[in-house]
Order: structure tokens, then C-alpha cells, then sequence
């Protein structure tokens, strides 16, 4: 290559030229297998690969999808899908966005985001997950462990990991996998606590002035009224003594903020919490013991003790992975405020404290238990493939406070009204149409506007390419009796179940990308359920009159409500005097019901406890309001019905993934320089 001594400069000439030499590449084979459990609807990086500038990767996917055995046959199946992206690092420096003058003399200086991990390492524990679940989105993106302690003993340790992989993770989420019109994102996070606590002793002891105990009684445990959370959250334990119902309210332990109502005579404040201890069980379950003075303990008065000793009967952090929504805008925030940081001297850490969804793995609700320890913690949620009622425009985009309708309002006032004002109403109309259905975004903008093919610049990860194969149960017929251990039933010869195998479907899986910065190059596989509906009313069956049919002459009159009637009937009020009050999602092309359709499910797989569990049915949850769960994002626990685990948690499918790269970089494949 050549390039102008002291730096290129236009019209120069060429005198001052110089050439400088050209790095040769080497051809190198990167190439794995990678085998993971998975839950459907979870997002699990399977690729986390640095390139460099001049690389080039040639990578050959392919997969096998196996499950555990099925209940029953399934009729549906799932859309595999394998995605590749490429996430220049300069997307989240300051620095290197700006392309500052006298930085490459020290590059050095560029720091890399870093994730703070906080963790506690228990010498006694040999468990491989100590640390960090093998399904939680640190280890798919191959962070397994802080490390341990310098003492060789219980200790807390904080370690810095490079955040880039993190980061881009959630980027690519936003820009690829998250419906922006419902402008908010899931993640799956940990339930600090499960309140499944179980009682295991409660005691009274009585104290003379001199403070020698008197007596002692045991309290059955029964005699626990009540096991809630407050509006904090707290986990509230009443216990009821035989000494009066006048209860008194302890404080909130620093331990695992629970708080114990005793019953008893008001409580002394001073006195409160005298003492408490809690011990993690090896299975990961909590005994705690709180013992605290009730009563007055002044001279000549005598004084009683209470002690209560309860086991979370659940890990403290480690239940059942919950959803947890977060608006989508978060993940700008963060990238404003990496690039905000570009005068720091420090590097920009992304620690417990950060918003969601950044924030969750790294935090935990105890100083010994942390959620990265949680089963599939940290993993973004993605949507349901497109159809009829999984796409909508936000009503607020078009009648909202300026949407489409207010900006291209014409005023019929006086004399106001011009056939040239219509007109470019009416265009103005067309365009932000345009807008509003390609998603908002600046690119989206410009690709609306102009329609003019170009280089996009790049200031978002750049997909590349994927692998999608379609997942099938066929039916197994049991040759013989079985019995049934765990409910004491025998399964005949001739009982049906099923498991899943992929079909001969296959589309894509060979990538080329050519790396022009440093970058990670980064995959993730999702497995999608193809779903069918059941609980609502089809369109047509509220046509009242011949003149509510299509007709050729109103084509594009704009958009029409997305009626949730259609998706679950319970979601339409109605009066006793017959009026209908309709619930909507959100606006979409008019006359769209003519062009679609979605799969549906009658007879007994329209019937939950029956044989619904054969489908995979899109079951909209029934509330006091109507639809509770009115969002395009999958909920994995709602399509585990088919296996015999059905929890959030489970991860019924077995995915093994080929990853075949041939790489050529700049690089020599020279071990040590020839003799």
C-alpha cells in the first residue's frame, strides 16, 4: 500500500509517496462444534469470534435439533434459525467514533467497556456453576467464573471482563429481534425471592430481671398465620403466639430484607433484632433464625425472647425465571452513554448498578447468591414469527399527538381550505405513512423517503447471513407396558408421544464476511414456535350489511384498527343493553383481513386441559381487564405443555451446532522464524 509521508492530504501530488509493505495472510481453520440445552423463545449466542481488519471468514453452518420425549404427538412445529452479525468495536468507543488526531501513537489510551463482576467464591463448593449458570448469558458468551479467592476461603471477588460481546448482544437485539412498536424489550431475570418458606421452629423463651431464663415453650409451627410481601417486596412472616393477637412489625433484616411480624406485646425498639443468622443449605435452600426481645426489660420486670427458624424451601435467586420488561430506549441510553464517557481517563464499566437489561446478571439479591447462578439469567426474549395479529403500528403513530392524522389535518375554517393545501396535506400523508410502516429509524427514513439504494453507514451491528431449518415432532408408538413411577399409572402398549426432528427443510448457512475493522462476530440461534389461535372471533362473522364488504374503489384508504376481539373474545366488552366496546392493539393496513390468515385450533385442542397440549396454541391469558399478555413476544413457558417439564426453566430442546470456519488473516502460520 501506499500513502503520503506525514499523512494523506488532498491534492499533494505525489512526490513524497511511500510504499510500505503489504502483510501477507495465512489460511486458518476456526471450526467447532457447539451443544447447548435450550428453551424456545430465548435468544443464545452460540458464536463470540474477534476479527480483524483484512480477515475474511467463510463459515459453513449446520444443526441438529433433538428434544426430550413428547406427551403426546405435537401437531406444529418450530422455526430454527442461526444468525450472524458482525459488531465493530468502534461502535463503543468515543474515541475511536471520532477518529481523534495522535490516537493511533498510543491506542492504548482506547479502553474497552468493561462488565464488573462481583461474585463470592465458597473453597467447599465444586461445583462447576459456582459462579455462573452454564445456560446464563455470561457463559454463552464464555464467561464461566471469576475465579477464586487469594485466601483460599469464603470471600467476595470482583473481576473486569471485556464488555464489547455484552453490549453488542443487546444492540443486535434491539436493531434485529425487538418489535419497536410495542417499544419495550423481555429479558429473563430471577425472582429475588420465591416465598416458599417452610416453618421449621418456633420458640418463646421467658427471662427474669436478672436476665436468667425461665422458661422455655415451643410454639407449633402452625401457629405461622401467614407468609406475603409487602409494597416493598419484602418477604412478611406472621407468626401468631398463644400470649396475644396484638402484632408488632420487626424491621427489615440486611441479610435478604424479610421481615418477621410477631406476635406479642408492643416491641421496644432498641431491642429489636438482637441477633440473627442464616445458613445456605448445600442444595442451595436458606435457613434462617431470628431472634428478637419482645417487652419491657426494666428492673424488677421480667422479659420474654422470641426465635423463629424458617428454610426457603426455593434458592434464594435461583427459582423460576421470570420476564421482565424494559424499555427498549434503554439500550440507546447506553450507547449515548459510553460515547458521553469519551473524556474519561477510566474505562466505562457496565456493572450491577447499570439499567436493564444490562444490569440483572450482574447483581444478585445477597452478597453469596448472585443472579448470573440463575438458570437461561440474562437472555433476551424475541417474538413470535409475523402474522395477522402479531403486527400492528402504534396507535399513537397515527392518531396520537403529532401523528400522521394531526400533522396532515387540513382546516375546513372559513376560507382556509384550498384545493393546494389538500394536496399537499395529502402528500405530506403519503410520506409519513411511509415512514411510520418502515419503523421510525433514521435509516428506516431514508429508505422511506428516497428509496435509493446505498452504503449504509455503519453505527449498528451488520447481519450477514443465516441458517433456518424447521423443527417437526413425529409420533412414537409404546411396543409395551410402561409403568409410570411417578404417578403409579401403567402406560398401555399402543400409547402415543412423539419427539421433534428436523426436517429436510433448510435455507442458507453459508457466510461470507469480510472484516474492515476490528470487530466481534457474533451468533445466535433461536428457536421459534409457529403458533395457532383459538379464542378469538374471525372478522367476518361482525359484518352487519352488504355495504361493509370490500370494495375495489376504497384500496389504500389508509389503516384500520387491529380488533383484539379477533385474538380473544374476551377482550370485547359488552352491555347488557348489547353495546360492544372493542379493545384494539394497535393500527394496520385497511382491508389486511382479505390478504391473511393465521392457523386455528377447534374441538379439543381448543380446550386447555384436554388436548391443547397436542398444539401449540397461542392461549392469551384472561384478566379482570381483558387480555393480560397483549404482546408479540414469546413466553417459553407456554409451549413446554408437550413435555413432561414444564417450567419456565426447563430447556426441552437439545441443539448441536456445526460451525465450520475457514478463516484468512493477516497473520503468519510460521511457529517460530525459520533457522
Amino acid at each position: 500500500m501506499k500513502t503520503q509521508l506525514g499523512g494523506d492530504r488532498l491534492g499533494s501530488g505525489n512526490k513524497q509517496e511511500i510504499s510500505l509493505r503489504n502483510y501477507e495472510r495465512s489460511t486458518h481453520d476456526l471450526g467447532y462444534i457447539w451443544r447447548s440445552s435450550m428453551a424456545s423463545g430465548t435468544l443464545v449466542p452460540f458464536m463470540s469470534e474477534v476479527g480483524l481488519p483484512g480477515d475474511s471468514f467463510d463459515i459453513d453452518l449446520d444443526c441438529d435439533v433433538k428434544t426430550l420425549p413428547t406427551l403426546g404427538p405435537l401437531f406444529g412445529s418450530y422455526k430454527v434459525q442461526l444468525d450472524v452479525f458482525e459488531c465493530p468495536i468502534r461502535l463503543y468507543n468515543g474515541k475511536l467514533h471520532m477518529n481523534m488526531l495522535n490516537i493511533g501513537m498510543d491506542m492504548s489510551e482506547v479502553l474497552l467497556p468493561q462488565l464488573e463482576f462481583y461474585t463470592y467464591y465458597d473453597p467447599a463448593d465444586k461445583d462447576d456453576n459456582q459462579q455462573v449458570n452454564s445456560s446464563s448469558i455470561l457463559s454463552y458468551l464464555n464467561i464461566r467464573g471469576a475465579g477464586r479467592s487469594t485466601h483460599g476461603s469464603l470471600e467476595y471477588i470482583k473481576r473486569y471482563f471485556n464488555a464489547i460481546p455484552y453490549l453488542g448482544y443487546w444492540d443486535v437485539y434491539k436493531n434485529y429481534y425487538a418489535n419497536k412498536q410495542e417499544e419495550r424489550g423481555f429479558v429473563i431475570h430471577n425472582k429475588a425471592y420465591e416465598n416458599d418458606f417452610k416453618v421449621l421452629e418456633v420458640e418463646l423463651f421467658t427471662y427474669d430481671n436478672l436476665g436468667q431464663q425461665e422458661n422455655s415453650y415451643d410454639i407449633n409451627p402452625t401457629a405461622v398465620t401467614n407468609v406475603d410481601t409487602d409494597v416493598d417486596g419484602d418477604v412478611v412472616l406472621v407468626v401468631d403466639t398463644k400470649w396475644n393477637n396484638n402484632l408488632a412489625e420487626y424491621g427489615t433484616l440486611d441479610v435478604n430484607d424479610v421481615k418477621i411480624i410477631f406476635g406479642g406485646i408492643t416491641l421496644n425498639a432498641v431491642d429489636i433484632f438482637q441477633e440473627n443468622t442464616y445458613v445456605v443449605n448445600d442444595d442451595g435452600t436458606q435457613t434462617t433464625t431470628f431472634r428478637g426481645y419482645t417487652g419491657a426489660r426494666a428492673n424488677n420486670q421480667s422479659w420474654q425472647n422470641d426465635q423463629v427458624t424458617i428454610e426457603n424451601t426455593e434458592p434464594i435467586g435461583q427459582g423460576e425465571p421470570q420476564l421482565e420488561e424494559f424499555p427498549l430506549d434503554n439500550i440507546d441510553d447506553m450507547r449515548m452513554d459510553i460515547l458521553e464517557a469519551v473524556r474519561d481517563t477510566t474505562a466505562f464499566v457496565v456493572g450491577p448498578n447499570s439499567q436493564a437489561p444490562y444490569g440483572y446478571v450482574l447483581d444478585g439479591p445477597t452478597g453469596v447468591i448472585r443472579y448470573a447462578k440463575s438458570s437461561q439469567e440474562g437472555l433476551g426474549i424475541k417474538t413470535y414469527q409475523s402474522d395477522l395479529f402479531n403486527n400492528w403500528i402504534s396507535t399513537e403513530w397515527i392518531d396520537g399527538t403529532n401523528g400522521v392524522n394531526e400533522v396532515t389535518a387540513v382546516s375546513t375554517a372559513g376560507n382556509e381550505f384550498t384545493i393546494d393545501a389538500l394536496n399537499l396535506a395529502n402528500k405530506v400523508y403519503n410520506m409519513l405513512n411511509r415512514i411510520a410502516i418502515s419503523g421510525g429509524s433514521y435509516d428506516d427514513w431514508l429508505d422511506a423517503v428516497y428509496t435509493h439504494e446505498r452504503s449504509k453507514s455503519v453505527e449498528n451491528p451488520i447481519y450477514h447471513g443465516s441458517l433456518i431449518k424447521e423443527l417437526a415432532f413425529e409420533e412414537v408408538v409404546s411396543t409395551t407396558d410402561v409403568l409410570d413411577v411417578e404417578n403409579g399409572t401403567d402406560q398401555p402398549m399402543g400409547t402415543l408421544a412423539g419427539r421433534g426432528r428436523l426436517t429436510g427443510k433448510n435455507k442458507g448457512g453459508r457466510i461470507k464476511i469480510k472484516v474492515s475493522e476490528p470487530s466481534y462476530i457474533l451468533g445466535i440461534v433461536s428457536i421459534t414456535p409457529r403458533i395457532d389461535y383459538s379464542q378469538g372471533n374471525k372478522w367476518d362473522v361482525n359484518l352487519k350489511t352488504m355495504n361493509d364488504l370490500h370494495k375495489p374503489a376504497l384500496d389504500s384508504i389508509g389503516f384500520q384498527d387491529l380488533l383484539t376481539d379477533q385474538m380473544a373474545w374476551f377482550d370485547t366488552q359488552c352491555s347488557t343493553a348489547g353495546v360492544l366496546t372493542y379493545g384494539t392493539a394497535g393500527k394496520q393496513p385497511a382491508w389486511i383481513n382479505y390478504m391473511t390468515n393465521v392457523n386455528q385450533c377447534r374441538g379439543n385442542f381448543a380446550v386447555k386441559g384436554n388436548e391443547m397440549f397436542m398444539t401449540l396454541n397461542r392461549r392469551y391469558e384472561q384478566g379482570s381487564g381483558g387480555i393480560d399478555d397483549l404482546t408479540t413476544y414469546v413466553d417459553p413457558s407456554k409451549y413446554n405443555q408437550i413435555f413432561a417439564q414444564t417450567s419456565r426453566d426447563s430447556q426441552n430442546f437439545w441443539v448441536q451446532i456445526s460451525n465450520r470456519i475457514v478463516a484468512r488473516r493477516k497473520m503468519s502460520a510460521k511457529v517460530i522464524p525459520n533457522l
